[in-house]
Order: C-alpha cells, then sequence, then structure tokens
C-alpha cells in the first residue's frame, strides 16, 4: 500500500466556522492523505516582528512546542499554517511544502524555508474583494463623515451634516498585488482616477497612470487618497516616511491594509497632528497589537481596525 501524505492543519481552529464539519470532509476524499489538526500560534507581536530580520528583539515571544505539536511536526510532508518555529527544518524533517493561510509570507520565510528546500505559497486573492470592500468602506465614512453623523446620532441632535463626493477625485496605490487591483476595480465604479506605484511599468486597464520605484512622491503629490497593500519586505520598510507624508497633498488621505512596516508611525502621527493629512485608516501596526502608548492612539480623525479588514 502507498505511504500516506500527512497534512498539518497548523492555523487556529475559530478561524474556521465549520472546522470540524470541514475537517471528516477533508478526511474522507482519500484514505492515502492522512488530515491532523494541531494548532501552532505565535503572538501578534512576534509574526509582526519576524517580516524584517534581525529577530533578537521577539525571540523570547516564541512559544516552546508542546510535545503533541513535536509529534505532529515530526510526520507532516506539508501544511496550511499562519506560523512556524524558527527551526522548522529540525523539528519537521518531512516536510516540502508550506501553505499560508493569508496573502503575507514574511513571519513564514523567517522559518528559514528557502534554505531547506521546502516550497512556500501563499493564499494571495482569497480576501480581495473583502479588503477592498474594507477600503472604500473607510473612504466613504471619512468622505460622507459617517462618524459625525454616528456623534450626532447619539446625542439626539438632529444636525445636516454635509459630506463630499468621492467621484472625480484621485486614488494612489502603493502596490498592485490582488489586494489593490480590487481596490482598482472599486474606485474606477466611484469615478475615481487611479495612479498606481509598483516594480512593472506595464500598463492595465485600471491604472490610469503608472509610477516607478523612483517617483513614489510625485505620485503621492497627486492624490487626493493613498491606499497601501503591499508585503512585508526590505524594499518596503518604513516607505512611508516623514517625507513620503510631506509629498502627500495637504487634506489627503492615507489607508494601509497591507503591512505595517511599511509605515513610521511616529511621522503618520506627527502629519495629523499637525493638520496636513485629512484623516488616515490602518488596519496593521507595526507591532501587533498596537501598543496602547502608540502616539496613533491619541492621533486626531484616524480610524484604527485591529487587522480584520478581510471579512
Amino acid at each position: 500500500m502507498t505511504e500516506s501524505v500527512v497534512v498539518g492543519l497548523l492555523y487556529p481552529r475559530e478561524w474556521n466556522g465549520d472546522f470540524e464539519e470541514d475537517l471528516s470532509r477533508l478526511r474522507a476524499i482519500d484514505p492515502r492523505v492522512e488530515i491532523v489538526a494541531e494548532t501552532y500560534a505565535e503572538p501578534e507581536e512576534s509574526r509582526s516582528g519576524r517580516g524584517v530580520p534581525p529577530y533578537d528583539d521577539i525571540l523570547h515571544l516564541i512559544p516552546e512546542l508542546t510535545e503533541a505539536q513535536r509529534e505532529v511536526f515530526s510526520r507532516i510532508h506539508c501544511c496550511i499554517a499562519i506560523d512556524l518555529p524558527f527551526d522548522v527544518a529540525s523539528i519537521a524533517p518531512n516536510l516540502r511544502w508550506v501553505q499560508s493561510v493569508g496573502a503575507g509570507v514574511a513571519q513564514l520565510e523567517s522559518a528559514g524555508l528557502g534554505d531547506a528546500g521546502i516550497k512556500l505559497t501563499n493564499a494571495a486573492g482569497v480576501t480581495s474583494t473583502a479588503i477592498a470592500e474594507f477600503v472604500m468602506a473607510r473612504i466613504l465614512g471619512e468622505y460622507k463623515r459617517a462618524r459625525h453623523l454616528d456623534e450626532a446620532q447619539n446625542d439626539a441632535r438632529w444636525q445636516s451634516i454635509f459630506g463630499e463626493q468621492i467621484s472625480g477625485k484621485t486614488i494612489a496605490l502603493i502596490g498592485f498585488g490582488p489586494i489593490n487591483q480590487a481596490v482598482a476595480e472599486l474606485a474606477r465604479a466611484f469615478g475615481l482616477r487611479v495612479l498606481c506605484f509598483r516594480r512593472s511599468a506595464a500598463p492595465d486597464p485600471r491604472i490610469d497612470e503608472v509610477f516607478g520605484p523612483d517617483d513614489l512622491h510625485e505620485m503621492l503629490g497627486q492624490a487626493d487618497i493613498t491606499a497601501s497593500a503591499v508585503p512585508e519586505s526590505p524594499a518596503t520598510e518604513g516607505l512611508m516616511d516623514a517625507a513620503a507624508f510631506a509629498a502627500m497633498p495637504a487634506g489627503s488621505m492615507f489607508v494601509n491594509v497591507g503591512r505595517g512596516t511599511l509605515v513610521d508611525e511616529d511621522a503618520l502621527a506627527a502629519t495629523l497632528h499637525a493638520g496636513h493629512l485629512r484623516a488616515a485608516a490602518i488596519d496593521v501596526a507595526r507591532t501587533e497589537s498596537l501598543p496602547s502608548e502608540s502616539p496613533l492612539w491619541t492621533a486626531p480623525n484616524i480610524y484604527i481596525s485591529a487587522h480584520c479588514s478581510t471579512d
């Protein structure tokens, strides 16, 4: 009989509302495929810290493996995961393929998969529509003054509060992966002019103008709204710094649903306090959970959500 393939489901069960039902269905597909479920999840702080080396500051956050986890890692040939131990190749000698539950893979790359010859794939595009809707919701909420309307209602105050239309404005996209591709489609449906900062200069019917790696500030200077959705990498680390925010027109809006390491958070807070930006919306932070002492919590007209734009 052919030796079975052992597949590990390592992400938290609560992320899948029908986990047990789906697990039963998977196990029934082929008796040669053994499905084992054992959660391995690191704290958000360590996950966000594993994007860019060195990792010395987060090593103390990495949990010790339980016996059950060690047993599963010792047997699996492939897995679906959000996190992996740094020494995964030594504790999972049969591992050949890792499927990320999300689009981001920087925290998984730090486990040394490439050096061990372990294939890594992501789930890019799976949540692009939901996140694009979230981006548009934040933009519309700001321009239609939804927060002020809610405050008036909560105060039982009948007051006409008028917003602005976004049709005819310009949105600049940092990155053009599946998320910002979906944002571009929605933006065009709302009548926005679409600019894009990307590595490739290839034209796209959803983009009105493409800007290359040396032209970020030029693009930012033309935009009423900037939306970022880029992976974590040395090339994107701190890309939105004080100079980048200064290049944005006064009264413009910034939205980030990619990775928190893109942003110099002190610079963003200072820009908001100075009144240069009308608003900012962040669904990601450099350190997650966002520390209580972060200046972003007290910055004016900021919309903060806890990395939950996927639904």
